[in-house]
């Protein structure tokens, strides 16, 4: 089969006239980026919402079917691999409306019933039943899509980059409710941050705005914006609840990181580097991405203060958090080489390096993408030149399985308890 690169994996910083793709775009917000009303990012979210839901068959008794309980959901170009961590293996495929696929964002919802997941080649999002494991229907959207959010129990929020606008799934009728434009322009690659503490209002991004529009999540319509700078645009994003301030990566090659207070939309403070942000458990420190460092700040501090930095060399993504008791560790599976990394957060130091199979890169290319997952005490990430995912015991700081799926395979979701510490609460 002949690889493809996929579209979200090199979303080109086009208003600042770069040309590397955007380091860890998806959780950022991939299960990363997220929001079950909080402020996850970046990709995939956090689903630590309690048990999941079955469904009940139509006489009231106990559905048969399998479920997806403690499974992961593989996404490669042509079939969708549901995979058993435990026995490092594949348990049912899904090939129903899956043919040469260009995937982004997946968003599972509260009650883990259902998948919603960009197809940006067909410019859908695919409905998954958990329950049954099968697409239910595909909800037509507009083009360019790579982030999703889940703010409200009944909406899924989809950003079609070609329009600037997020397109509002109602996830009881599955149909598209509300459009509603964030970009200045009228285009551009964006996100979105929600937390509950910010009520009605919330955030986006957009790499061709200097700043970060305001949205209001009940009227659906941009009603502010808050200005950053007279250059370039903004992409990462996070909320640290306990300082109440918000963070908006100034992309373009600005290469700074600007500070908000939530309860006024004034910029309060600017961070000298920028990158994806990924907030501890304990949400009092903020670690974020700047090449191969990883930094670290006190995140209750109204001041950023730094803590320490860590140095990974081959080009970190997205953290995942593990706390076993007594040490507090990040894992990240890296873009320029074939390994993984297992940071000590306390003592701010590589422990392990592992073998988590390779990823496609053009050219050329700097610091990509590749999605990162914990659930159920492991961390998962895909090996697309491999046509593999890694599965790596938390605990144990050890690989566990390298699951082949299939060439191109670069998404992934978790069902069941991905834990906190992405970007939020």
């Amino acid at each position: 089969m002949e690889r493809r690169e996929t579209r979200r994996r090199f979303v080109q910083l086009t208003a600042g006239g770069m040309a590397l793709g955007f380091a860890g775009c998806l959780s950022d917000d991939e299960n990363g980026d997220d929001d079950h009303g909080h402020s996850h990012d970046d990709g995939h979210d956090d689903h630590g919402h309690g048990d999941d839901d079955h469904h009940d068959d139509d006489h009231g008794g106990e559905s048969d079917a399998p479920g997806s309980d403690g499974l992961l959901y593989a996404f490669a170009p042509d079939e969708i691999a549901i995979i058993d961590p435990e026995t490092g293996t594949v348990v049912e495929t899904i090939t129903d409306a899956v043919s040469g696929a260009s995937w982004g964002d997946p968003r599972i919802t509260h009650d883990h019933s259902e998948i919603y997941v960009i197809n940006d080649a067909l410019a859908q999002v695919l409905v998954i039943d958990t329950e049954t494991r099968s697409v239910v229907t595909e909800v037509d959207i507009g083009p360019g899509a790579t982030h999703m959010y889940h703010p409200k129990p009944d909406e899924i929020w989809a950003h079609a980059d070609d329009e600037g606008a997020f397109y509002v799934i109602d996830t009881d009728s599955h149909d598209v409710v509300e459009i509603v434009d964030s970009g200045l322009e009228g285009e551009g690659h964006g996100k979105l941050l929600y937390h509950e503490d910010f009520g009605s209002k919330g955030y986006a991004t957009n790499v061709n705005d200097p700043g970060a529009p305001i949205i209001d999540m009940d009227a659906y319509e941009r009603n502010g914006f808050v200005e950053l700078g007279e250059e370039g645009g903004t992409h990462y994003k996070a909320y640290a609840p306990q300082s109440g301030l918000a963070y908006f990566e100034r992309s373009g090659g600005v290469g700074e990181t600007g500070v908000v207070d939530v309860e006024t939309d004034r910029v309060v403070d600017r961070l000298e580097f920028a990158g994806g942000m990924y907030l501890t458990p304990d949400e009092t420190m903020m670690g974020v991405l700047d090449g191969d460092s990883i930094r670290f700040f006190d995140a209750t501090s109204e001041d950023s203060d730094p803590i320490g930095t860590v140095e990974v060399d081959g080009g970190p993504d997205a953290l995942r958090y593990y706390d076993d008791g007594e040490t507090l560790y990040a894992f990240t599976a890296n873009t320029m080489n074939d390994e993984g990394a297992v940071i000590d957060v306390d003592a701010l130091d590589v422990v392990d390096t592992l073998t988590v199979g390779d990823i496609e890169r053009p050219e050329g290319a700097r610091f990509l993408h590749r999605s990162g997952v914990a659930g159920g005490g492991y961390f998962f990430t895909p090996a697309e030149a491999d046509g593999t995912v890694a599965i790596v015991d938390m605990a144990a700081r050890e690989v566990t399985a390298q699951v082949p799926v299939a060439d191109g395979v670069d998404t992934l979701q978790y069902v069941g308890d991905s834990g906190t510490g992405h970007t939020g609460t």
